[in-house]
């Protein structure tokens, strides 16, 4: 019997249509005859509602339903056909389940846009004992929209190849949905970067953190850009990405303080700010100062270590107390925790009088009773007075300690300006024998040294009157001479009496410059024991065809006749007939050692022959013989042999005088020689500075073919010497042209086409330009360097030397408007290392300026290049001294540049000598050495006798090629020692 309602089963057919007459059922409200149980499966929904809650546009959510027969029989479970929403999708129906069974159905929300969404989920079976049931489906669209903690990011300054972090913070506040970001790689991911990237899903009501990283790799500004998509339906939104790369992050404001001129004694300051540059604290770690003590700088309100927060300012003050003359210069570098230092640079000019009095003590020498002898304190202004509004004056001079024997002109004077000077004359009369000591007192308005004292000394004697003669007679007599080519000669004394002959220092009271001493160096006054000898020499130098006189004036020990003269005469001539060499010079020699003849030679360059019809010599050990007559060709020369046969300890001088049909006076040339004693020998020298920066300036125009031929023929003998120096050395090549010359048909290799202006050649980097010990093959390389080519017209030294050593080169790897990349000097320029400039040149400095600048100036300038440390410059120069034929002119500011630097010259018109004149030159500039010269040949080599300082050394060898005693790498006596060698002579 079938229970109420069981018709509508009945009326469904057979048992195999149930499912679909069930759902008829239901679509006709069957389903809600729940009180009808008939026999068949039952279905119970889990859970009966589902709520998705906020969903983000664009994202979905699945939700489980469990369906589950609690009936006997198994049953058909589906949907209602008609279910079919944009929102809500259904998977897993239809499903059969068995008796006890269940099945999850996967219900996907995916809104289709904003708001709520509703809608029944009406399960249906075909089972007579369920009716189905509803699940209510709702949800929630929201945009998920993450909000972004910025628009834009600057990393600020950061140091180049270091990492710096910024966060960017990601939050999901909208609703209470899950959203989903995309974080995109930045624009530039060279050096930015993002980390995490790509999608990231972010729960409701939660944060990530995007980490920014900046890391340039070079100096400069960087930008770029991150594009994040901050929602599902969203479109990328640009985060702005910024930096810059730089080598430090302390700014020191202002960068460069200049004092200007200040008094010396005097005291300035001036104020200065550091500033973090950076997002971060760097800490000040410590302050170095490096150049002229007399420019400091400090924080103010305390010493580092100093902590300043991102862009945190402080103070400083840098103070100039003038306590040396001329521009100096300073460097502050703040040490940084983060990053290169702050550099603050420091320049000041010390300017006013100093007083230099010379010699620092006066030693007056011996003088006989009743006798006045006389020597000079010479005060010189070397201040530095660019405005000349502070004359050096003297306030006070006077004799300290005078025991009656003393005398100088006192009270005030004035010296003048920089560089003039006035000779302080002491005089000391004894009156009773033995040493006397007194004090010169000088006081003047310089700042520093406003009380100078000179310690003077003498001794009183009780000689017999002195008698010298002059030898080989008086006056002294040149001859005549080429312009512009010097020749030493001069007199000898021979003391005539019978007790000591006290002879002063010698004078030149007139016919200076072109009577000067060799050199420049004035020989010292001796006591000559009776019968003794000494000679006296002087160069002679024309600078114009005319005649020439002058005089020489020393004390001696006669009370009737306290002083001699030695007049000098000369004449300049442009003869086409003369001798050469202008001094034929034997050097030292050994007493009783055979001494090889030298040669001068009798040179025609007339259009004529000429005939010699005689030869001799002055000065007693000289002798010269020919056959004379001889007639000499033009564009010939005769040989002229000349012998040397000193007959006791002694210097000597005479000249070799060579008369010919030309003119009744004679042609000669001067003759030196020295002779020392066969007993022994004791050389000694005095180390100086081990690191040298040279820099070599070759001539490269059309005319130095020759020359230059003779330089690479002879580079051996500046390598050699630059091996035997064993110095730490940079060395450099330049040229003598300041612009480049493409217009001729010759072109000079390098890159710069002739017109280096200081660049080191060459300046295309084709092979090194800066020579150190450590560069690869440095030998060929500097030789090659050598090859400057044949180009150039206008050829200059100090232009090309100041623009070397001077900004903007100096101090910089590239030359500014140049199209090379590497040109520049920096590097080059050690402050604890010498300068050593070479000149190679057929033309004079600037031969083609109309108005080139004084010397002067540029000697000024170069000064500073080593803060004022005119010691550290070394100058020579193989230049025209004379008029060649393979030279432009004769050097004359070459010479003004040996005379203010204290340079050795050769001449380059003795191209045969080449190799001479190369190593000539060279021996002022290598310093320090690992070797020292002998000056005579050791007759026992194991028997040197060497000190360093006094004390005995053994770590040396003697080099029999060379004649020196070397010292090895580990041994080398420091700057300032002072070595000695004693052995016995042999002959040469």
């Amino acid at each position: 019997m079938h229970a109420p309602g069981s018709g509508v089963s009945r009326g469904c057919g057979m048992r195999q249509r149930a499912l679909a007459c069930v759902l008829v059922a239901a679509a006709c409200g069957g389903a809600s005859q729940s009180n009808v149980r008939p026999l068949g499966g039952i279905l119970t929904v889990a859970p009966a509602t589902l709520d998705f809650g906020d969903v983000a546009l664009g994202r979905e959510q699945t939700h489980r339903v469990v369906l589950r027969n609690t009936g006997l029989v198994s049953m058909t479970v589906g949907q209602l056909a008609q279910f079919a929403d944009p929102a809500f999708e259904v998977k897993g129906l239809p499903a059969t389940l068995g008796p006890g069974s269940a099945v999850d159905v996967a219900v996907r929300y995916r809104p289709p846009g904003l708001g709520t969404h509703e809608r029944m989920l009406q399960i249906v079976t075909d089972s007579p004992a369920s009716n189905g049931a509803d699940v209510d489906l709702r949800g929630h669209a929201v945009r998920g929209l993450a909000t972004l903690s910025g628009d834009s990011f600057d990393f600020g300054p950061v140091v180049v190849n270091e990492t710096a972090t910024q966060d960017l913070l990601v939050t999901n506040g909208d609703g209470r949905a899950e959203t989903a970001i995309t974080v995109a790689p930045p624009l530039d991911n060279g050096v930015f970067s993002v980390d995490p990237g790509g999608e990231q899903i972010l729960p409701s009501q939660q944060s990530i953190v995007v980490r920014l990283q900046f890391r340039p790799d070079r100096l400069g500004s960087f930008s770029s850009a991150i594009p994040i998509t901050p929602c599902p339906t969203c479109s990328p939104r640009s985060i702005t990405l910024t930096g810059k790369g730089v080598d430090k992050l302390l700014l020191v404001q202002p960068e460069t303080l200049d004092f200007g001129e200040l008094r010396l004694a005097a005291e300035a300051t001036q104020p200065f700010t550091v500033t973090n540059t950076s997002k971060g604290p760097v800490a000040i770690e410590a302050i170095a100062l490096a150049g002229s003590a007399d420019l400091t700088a400090a924080l103010d309100g305390g010493q580092p270590p100093r902590t300043l927060a991102p862009g945190e300012t402080i103070g400083g003050t840098a103070r100039f107390h003038a306590q040396n003359l001329g521009a100096q210069q300073a460097q502050a570098s703040l040490r940084a925790s983060d990053g290169g230092p702050g550099i603050l640079s420091l320049t000041g000019t010390g300017i006013g009088p100093v007083l230099q009095a010379l010699p620092k003590s006066l030693f007056v020498g011996a003088t006989a009773l009743g006798t006045t002898r006389t020597a000079p304190v010479t005060v010189t202004n070397v201040g530095v007075d660019p405005k000349n509004v502070v004359p050096l004056v003297l306030t006070g001079v006077w004799i300290d300690g005078n025991d009656g024997t003393w005398a100088v002109q006192g009270g005030a004077m004035t010296v003048g300006p920089p560089g003039a000077n006035i000779d302080l004359r002491v005089s000391f009369t004894p009156i009773t024998t033995g040493v006397s000591h007194a004090a010169l007192v000088i006081e003047s308005n310089d700042g520093l040294h406003p009380h100078v004292e000179v310690p003077l000394a003498a001794i009183g004697r009780d000689l017999l009157p002195c008698k010298l003669a002059v030898l080989p007679g008086n006056p002294v007599d040149f001859g005549a001479q080429r312009v512009f080519v010097p020749i030493v000669e001069g007199y000898e004394l021979v003391n005539q009496t019978a007790d000591d002959c006290i002879v002063g220092e010698p004078e030149i009271v007139s016919g200076a410059p072109e009577f000067r001493w060799p050199g420049g160096i004035v020989p010292s006054g001796r006591t000559l024991p009776p019968g003794k000898r000494m000679s006296v020499r002087l160069e002679f130098m024309a600078s114009q065809a005319r005649t020439y006189s002058g005089a020489v004036r020393f004390y001696v020990s006669n009370r009737s006749a306290p002083t001699i003269t030695v007049n000098l005469a000369a004449s300049a001539d442009a003869s086409c007939f003369f001798v050469t060499p202008p001094t034929v010079g034997f050097g030292a020699t050994i007493l009783g050692c055979g001494i090889a003849d030298h040669f001068a030679y009798a040179v025609n360059h007339c259009t004529f022959p000429v005939t010699i019809t005689q030869v001799d010599t002055t000065g007693a050990p000289f002798s010269a013989s020919a056959p004379v007559p001889i007639k000499v060709q033009p564009g010939t020369h005769a040989d002229i042999p000349v012998s040397y046969r000193p007959p006791s300890v002694g210097d000597d001088v005479g000249a070799v005088r060579v008369w010919t049909d030309m003119r009744k006076e004679p042609f000669q040339s001067g003759i030196t020689g020295g002779a020392q004693s066969a007993e022994t020998i004791v050389d000694q020298w005095d180390q100086s500075t081990p690191k040298i920066d040279m820099l070599i300036v070759i001539d490269n125009s059309g005319s130095m073919s020759e020359e230059q031929k003779a330089l690479a023929q002879n580079l051996d003998r500046l390598w050699n010497r630059i091996a035997i120096a064993n110095a730490d050395y940079h060395i450099a090549v330049t040229t003598t042209g300041m612009y480049p010359y493409t217009s001729g048909f010759e072109h000079c290799p390098g890159g710069a086409e002739g017109g280096e202006a200081g660049r080191f050649f060459p300046v295309n980097n084709e092979r090194p330009r800066l020579l150190t010990p450590q560069t690869p093959d440095v030998r060929n390389v500097l030789f090659a360097n050598t090859n400057v080519g044949l180009c150039s017209y206008d050829e200059r030294f100090l232009d090309p030397v100041l623009a070397a050593l001077t900004d903007p080169l100096i101090s910089s790897t590239k030359a500014p408007g140049t199209p090379w990349p590497n040109d520049g000097n920096a590097g080059f320029l050690r402050d604890d290392a010498r300068l050593a400039l070479l000149a190679v040149s057929d033309a004079d400095d600037a031969n083609d300026v109309v108005s080139p600048a004084p010397v002067s100036d540029y000697v000024r300038r170069l000064v500073q290049v080593k803060k004022g440390a005119l010691d550290l410059i070394s100058f020579a120069g193989i230049v025209p001294l004379q008029s060649c034929k393979t030279a432009e002119g004769i050097g004359a500011r070459y010479m003004e540049i040996a005379r203010q630097l204290d340079g050795h010259l050769e001449d380059i018109c003795d191209l045969g000598n080449f190799g001479t004149l190369l190593e000539n030159s060279l021996g002022n500039l290598l310093l320090p050495l690992t070797s020292f010269p002998l000056s005579a040949l050791p007759k026992d080599p194991q028997s040197i006798a060497v000190t360093v300082n006094g004390a005995p050394a053994t770590q040396w060898t003697y080099d029999a090629g060379s004649n020196r005693i070397v010292f090895p790498a580990s041994a080398v006596p420091p700057p300032g020692a002072h070595i000695t060698a004693r052995y016995e002579p042999a002959c040469l």
